[in-house]
């Protein structure tokens, strides 16, 4: 039997794909939160400054409710400055030669993303070297 139409292949396939799915759920539902985090404090700032006239203009109230959307979204801000700080370091590497290198060790804030992120490698060394009985089905 080869190994496409081998069952256990297709089933610990299966439960990779899932596993992959599962995680990028995630990441996107936690920038989506954040997103609708600023815009909601942004938001309510904004309509509190306009309803108290506590700001002059209405240039200074957009200001001030663009400052408070950011604190309440300040994880994306922050990944944003960070993915162009990298980016410039990795222009600056490539024209030295050099490429940087970002830990994986900020990223360790969730227990049940890492134990996704090991069942995935797990499974990818299990489709490489089928070696070993396939992995079982666990719940993340």
């Amino acid at each position: 039997m080869s190994d496409e139409t081998d069952p256990e292949t297709r089933r610990v396939r299966r439960n990779l794909a899932r596993l992959q799915v599962l995680l990028e759920r995630r990441r996107v539902r936690a920038v989506a939160m954040r997103g609708v985090r600023g815009a909601l404090g942004g938001g309510a700032s904004f309509a509190a400054l306009v309803k108290l006239k506590l700001a002059g203009s209405l240039l200074l109230k957009g200001g001030l409710a663009l400052l408070v959307g950011l604190c309440f979204a300040w994880p994306v801000v922050a990944g944003l400055l960070l993915g162009l700080v990298l980016v410039v370091l990795a222009v600056v590497g490539a024209f030295e030669g050099e490429a940087p290198s970002c830990p994986d060790t900020c990223w360790s804030a969730s227990r049940r993303r890492d134990r996704l992120r090991e069942m995935i490698d797990e499974r990818l060394g299990w489709l490489e070297s089928r070696t070993g009985p396939a992995p079982r089905y666990r719940r993340p």
